[in-house]
């Protein structure tokens, strides 16, 4: 018997102790009070209403969030207005509700869930002004969305959270708030025709713009960037890049064009770069680009290692001789033959010369 009292004191503590939170329904909305006293939107019930209005208080409380799955696919909604009382919208929040064509965001909103806004294909634009995170795929598939304000707070955008918003032409990125841009962020983008991404970022991921089929300008961040892989593939009118001098890293075929599961450049296309750059000269020797040395104001052939102006075999039979002590070099050539500008001549060097001379000297296939 006085087992069992314990453990019924027991549980009743817990109870008395344990957080509080009421459920309940307000006109349209179902909700939950919170242990702070604030209340979570949980619900929504009406299928017919076009303009929604979230309200600010509920029985003087104050309503901060709207939870996972509120408006999924709910295809009446078009318009929505959110209060600065919230601070979060969660994951599939408005997920898939096809007309929604008009949303204000409340100065207070901080947060925006996984696929919070994917498949909202009417959606024309969206200012995310003091928003600070999103989730992966928030805007994926917002194919009429064509103006784009990311506010002044946000830090990353993440994986996929724009690809495939088709008409997304304009962007306004924060100055100085946003460190990385993930993987696939703006792919198949593709009425974009211009970028300017602020110095501030750091990072932009694999395949990041990747098929932006209208992009013709880039500016690049100026501070320590790595740039990944794939990152502008298949962008066939972005013929002149120039990569800033403290630029850490270019990924492989970060501005290739993709043919089938050949890769190569567009006819014409420009790669300018820092002699002190070396990841750009790299890539650009890998990738059979002459790259255009902006300190030197002169194009030089990396890789014509005995001055023919040409990139051949030749040249890299000549590096692995000479490393393996069996012949010498011109020292008035050694400023092209040390192509990754790591200040050595060895087999590296030779390795990448002779994949470029082989991707020169191969002749396109037959269509």
């Amino acid at each position: 018997m006085k087992k069992f009292l314990s453990l019924l004191l027991a549980v009743v503590i817990t109870v008395i102790s344990a957080p509080l939170c009421f459920a309940a329904v307000y006109e349209n909305f179902n909700y939950e009070v919170n242990s702070d006293n604030t209340v979570t939107i949980t619900g929504y019930n009406n299928l017919h209403l076009s303009t929604v209005t979230i309200p600010e208080t509920i029985d003087g409380k104050t309503v901060t969030a709207i939870g996972d799955n509120v408006f999924k696919g709910k295809s009446s909604l078009k318009t929505i207005k959110i209060p600065n009382s919230i601070i979060s919208i969660g994951n599939y929040a408005f997920y898939s509700c096809k007309n929604l064509k008009s949303v204000t965001l409340g100065s207070g909103v901080k947060t925006l869930g996984a696929y919070c806004f994917n498949l909202c294909e009417s959606l024309e634009s969206i200012h995310l002004n003091n928003i600070e995170t999103i989730g992966e795929l928030a805007f994926f598939g917002c194919e009429k969305l064509t103006t784009l304000n990311c506010g002044n707070s946000l830090t990353e955008i993440p994986e996929r959270a724009f690809s495939d918003c088709e008409l997304l032409s304009s962007i306004t990125f924060p100055k100085t708030s946003l460190k990385s841009i993930g993987d696939y962020a703006f792919a198949n983008c593709i009425s974009i025709t211009s970028l300017s991404l602020p110095n501030s970022v750091k990072s932009i991921g694999r395949s990041a713009f990747s098929n932006n089929q209208a992009l013709e300008s880039l500016t690049l961040p100026r501070g320590t960037l790595t740039i990944g892989g794939y990152a502008f593939e298949n962008c066939p009118l972005l013929l002149n890049v120039t990569i800033p001098k403290n630029t850490v890293s270019v990924g492989r075929y970060a501005f290739a064009l993709r043919d089938l599961n050949t890769f190569t450049h567009a006819q014409g296309f420009s790669f300018s770069c820092y002699s002190t750059c070396s990841s750009a000269v790299i890539y650009a020797s890998e990738a059979g680009v002459d790259p255009y040395l902006i300190d030197l104001k002169q194009t030089v052939k990396f890789g014509d290692v005995n001055g023919d102006g040409k990139v051949t075999t030749e040249d890299a039979r000549i590096v692995l001789r000479a490393h393996a002590k069996l012949g010498e070099l011109d020292e008035s050539r050694m400023f092209y033959i040390d192509v990754n500008l790591d200040g050595v001549y060895d087999s590296n060097d030779a390795r990448i010369i002779l994949r470029k001379a082989i991707m020169q000297e191969t002749p396109p296939a037959e269509a």
